[in-house]
């Protein structure tokens, strides 16, 4: 069962790492959502989630925030390892459903290449 844990060495949480993806990373735009991914030296998927102000009030963002990290939580083992990735929300995805999120985080994933081809 610890495949679907969320230790905080798959997190991004310093300004510098942030900074690095955004700069030197490439960006992967949907219209609610945007990737930014570096590839990285890590064994396994860094993720880092951005949600502006613009979004809405605390409340809101801190729950975007949540359903973000539960969708990337059921969702990393289907990644390839070696990539930081930033997720930065926009604001029309504050009125989307859990299902939304997930469609939003899988096709961009698929965008950026990041889905494990699946073995038949």
């Amino acid at each position: 069962m610890k495949e679907f844990g969320f230790p905080k060495s798959q997190k991004i949480k310093a300004k510098k790492e942030f900074q690095t993806v955004y700069e030197k990373g490439h960006s992967v735009v949907d219209g609610l959502a945007v990737f930014y991914v570096l590839p990285g030296e890590n064994e396994k998927v860094k993720i880092g989630f951005a949600v502006g102000k613009k979004v809405g009030n605390a409340v809101i963002r801190n729950h975007v925030k949540r359903l973000m990290r539960e969708v990337f939580r059921l969702h990393k083992g289907e990644l390839k390892p070696h990539f930081r990735v930033i997720w930065v929300a926009r604001k029309r995805l504050a009125q989307a459903d859990c299902k939304t999120f997930e469609r939003v985080f899988l096709r961009l994933a698929k965008r950026a290449g990041l889905l494990q081809q699946v073995q038949s």
